[in-house]
């Protein structure tokens, strides 16, 4: 069995990711043969205080937004984090698909933040 199989940890962490320019990266890809539930995803160590940018999670959509819904999102400092909790109704994520964050508006400024997510896979 798998670490990340039926136990909820930490599947994948990104590179600093652009929250002043408005498009989808792909965070984790579903591994052939699994469904993945992803039940949160940390946001932390933010380049610059965010607060303007308005960021969305999801699978395989044009609008990333069908795990964690589009919401302004907050960070005060480079020590802070929040943790951003799927939302109820979430979608499952199937062998292959890919789970995205889309920046739908721009900070405002240069910043980026680093994300982690977290799930699991039966």
């Amino acid at each position: 069995m798998d670490a990340t199989e039926n136990v909820d940890c930490l599947l994948a962490t990104s590179g600093a990711i652009d929250l002043n320019t408005t498009a989808e990266t792909t965070l984790y890809t579903c591994p052939v043969g699994k469904t993945c539930v992803i039940t949160k995803v940390v946001m932390r160590a933010p380049s610059a205080a965010i607060g303007t940018a308005s960021i969305s999670f999801g699978w395989n959509t044009a609008n990333a937004d069908d795990v964690i819904a589009n919401g302004v999102r907050t960070l005060t400092g480079a020590t802070n984090y929040e943790i951003i909790s799927a939302k109820s109704d979430a979608k499952l994520g199937s062998a292959g698909d890919t789970f995205k964050i889309d920046v739908n508006t721009a900070e405002g400024a240069a910043d980026t933040a680093i994300f982690d997510v977290f799930g699991y896979l039966y």
